[in-house]
């Protein structure tokens, strides 16, 4: 598959996420005003035990999804370990599933035909997970452990990720307090306005899932096809720099598909630490006329511009002002951008 197309495949997978929210008031405990709540462990170490326990647990649940002015109702089950295999599926509306096994994905559509495409993002099924770099978050967003709440049952502590600036989303998250597994999470803007959320309404956290949860229903009935994904190679620099990205966005990663030179397409990464931009550069196979398109889904933002013979798509859980300030400042130069050593 190509790689552009492959990234779509992913965006549909964020599409089919968008299946989960629910509206409900954040209930706060009095007694994390008093002297006893500064005792509470520190906050970005509980996003690090979030994002352990979302990978390595065993859970299954089920959880609303509000996107786009709907709500949609899936049911996820997950077994953990060094193989991670999960499925995801929706409960209204017209039937889907996602299976994911390992680094193997599965989309099942209502009329039974099923794509399977290789996935090496790391990231699983639950909607709305921030990423969780190595590097400091503090010099881009507020962590702050803001009360506790109750989601599913479960004791909550309530984990408020406030973005500094506007070049950047916030998020609100729910952490179960015995596993730290995400029970609810919000996406904020910068006005604090809510742009999607999910919560689980019913879960089990610890059984390990039956092995007829995993896989699709009906699947002798299925008809599969495979998408080859590119080979991708990473490399120690690129041709391609961003001169002013936005504040707190620094030069991540550079991958370069194992094609002929004249159709190579290649993969940038910047992150800030939470939120990261991908952004591909393939030629525009002779699009010669400048041109700009933006897909806003939530908080996931689809910017593609095509501009002196090349084609640009850049992609990200961020403002669109964010995309367009990347694109604006890429520049092919021989020079390797900074944290290229």
């Amino acid at each position: 598959m190509h790689p552009i197309s492959l990234e779509r495949a992913g965006v549909c997978l964020r599409v089919l996420r968008s299946v989960w929210k629910f509206g409900a008031s954040l209930v706060l405990s009095a007694a994390c005003a008093g002297p006893g709540f500064a005792r509470q462990p520190d906050a970005q170490a509980l996003l690090a035990e979030m994002a352990t326990a979302i990978q390595s647990l065993d859970y299954q649940g089920s959880f609303l999804y509000q996107h786009a002015g709907q709500i949609d109702t899936l049911r996820v089950v997950h077994a953990g370990g060094s193989r991670e295999r999960e499925r995801l599926v929706s409960l209204n509306g017209p039937r889907t599933e996602i299976i994911r096994n390992g680094p193997d994905v599965t989309f099942v559509q209502p009329d039974g035909s099923a794509l399977i495409y290789p996935s090496n993002s790391g990231r699983g099924l639950l909607p709305l997970v921030p990423g969780t770099g190595a590097r400091s978050l503090e010099a881009n967003y507020r962590l702050t452990i803001v009360g506790t709440d109750r989601v599913a049952g479960y004791d909550a502590d309530v984990v408020d990720v406030e973005a500094r600036d506007s070049w950047r989303y916030g998020y609100r998250l729910w952490l179960d307090r015995n596993s730290r597994l995400l029970l609810r999470s919000m996406v904020l803007d910068s006005e604090r306005r809510i742009l999607e959320q999910f919560m689980f309404v019913a879960l089990q956290i610890g059984p390990l899932p039956d092995e007829t949860e995993l896989i699709p229903s009906q699947r002798e009935l299925l008809t599969t096809r495979s998408a080859q994904a590119d080979d991708w190679v990473l490399q120690r620099k690129s041709e391609w720099v961003v001169t002013q990205p936005p504040p707190g966005f620094t030069f991540s990663s550079v991958r370069r598909s194992r094609q002929l030179a004249a159709d190579a397409v290649e993969h940038l990464v910047y992150s800030d630490g939470l939120a990261n931009i991908s952004i591909y550069l393939e030629p525009s196979q002779g699009e010669i006329l400048e041109s700009a398109t933006l897909n806003e889904r939530g908080p996931l933002n689809i910017l593609a511009v095509t501009r002196n013979e090349w084609r640009i798509t850049a992609v990200g859980d961020v403002p669109a002002t964010t995309l367009s300030a990347i694109v604006g400042s890429l520049r092919r130069d021989a020079t390797p951008p900074p944290g290229d050593e």
